[in-house]
């Protein structure tokens, strides 16, 4: 028996001595890193891919989103966009920033609210406001109209008096 595993032995240690074992251990390794690369460069294209789709899904969406809006302005000479009743901004949400939503906003702007209960489980109000024009806009536009949603927890419904102004409902003390 020791007869039979003497070549075998033997070869083995021929097989140690002119480094096969590591020039294996070595392409072993180089195969794994080189089908590494390959997946990390497979993955990121897919998310560059996925990516590029996102953006152009957002686009799109905000897209038709100032195109309602421009249609609701326009809309019956701006029939649509008559006021059901006013609100002071109170509080600012730190991450509010969707393209439906109205932006730029500060606390105490006093914003018109349009239609109650919308978005997401009708947590929003339908609000515009209006804003003096910067001077990229046309000579003849002196205001700009904002229309989004905006947090109905973040608002404070005002009350009209008889000389039609509007008040604030909260009770100080």
């Amino acid at each position: 028996q020791q007869s039979t595993f003497s070549p075998l032995r033997e070869r083995l240690r021929e097989l140690r001595r002119n480094g096969t074992p590591e020039i294996v251990f070595g392409g072993v390794v180089l195969a794994v890193v080189g089908i590494d690369y390959y997946l990390q460069q497979r993955n990121d294209q897919q998310r560059s891919k996925m990516i590029r789709q996102f953006e152009e899904e957002v686009k799109q969406d905000e897209e038709v989103s100032r195109k309602e809006e421009r249609e609701l302005i326009n809309n019956n000479g701006g029939a649509a966009m008559k006021p059901k009743f006013q609100c002071v901004v109170r509080v600012v949400p730190q991450q509010f920033d969707g393209h439906k939503c109205l932006t730029n906003l500060k606390v105490g702007d006093v914003v018109n609210v349009l239609q109650e209960g919308v978005g997401p489980d009708n947590k929003y109000n339908l609000c515009s406001i209006e804003r003096l024009a910067d001077s990229s806009t046309e000579a003849g536009e002196k205001h700009n109209i904002s229309v989004g949603w905006f947090p109905c927890s973040c608002l404070e419904k005002m009350e009209q008096t008889a000389s039609n102004k509007y008040t604030s409902t909260a009770k100080s003390g």
